[in-house]
């Protein structure tokens, strides 16, 4: 998804392009909301849009991401920086992508809050 405007403030507009396009969506969607319900300035509007998604997704700007991933018949999981780089990988072992999400979420929900980490060579 390409943002419809980018926003008005420099460093907002730098870290809502490091967003994914559902965050962007919701940054946008925020937004509009707060700017015109609120009747607040865009690039307030903005900002305070870009705190809203960062409140909700404490590590959307980490740029790090977990896939859940499923092959050789067992569930795994895969954290990277790299997102193309993790999708290399997973269609090397042949497997399918089951979810793509946050490392936090995927911590909280598949894990129950704690996840062990074991590298890959």
């Amino acid at each position: 998804m390409t943002m419809t405007t980018r926003p008005q403030d420099e460093t907002v507009a730098d870290l809502v392009e490091l967003l994914d396009d559902n965050l962007q969506e919701m940054f946008e969607e925020r937004a509009a909301i707060r700017e015109h319900d609120g009747r607040i300035v865009r690039s307030h509007a903005e900002a305070l849009a870009l705190l809203d998604v960062i409140e909700r997704h404490p590590d959307a700007l980490s740029g790090v991401i977990a896939f859940t991933v499923e092959y050789d018949n067992a569930t795994h999981w895969i954290v990277t920086t790299d997102e193309d780089l993790a999708r290399e990988h997973i269609a090397r072992k042949k497997g399918a992508e089951r979810a793509k999400r946050s490392v936090a979420s995927t911590i909280n929900k598949d894990f129950g809050g704690l996840a062990q980490i074991t590298a890959v060579a």
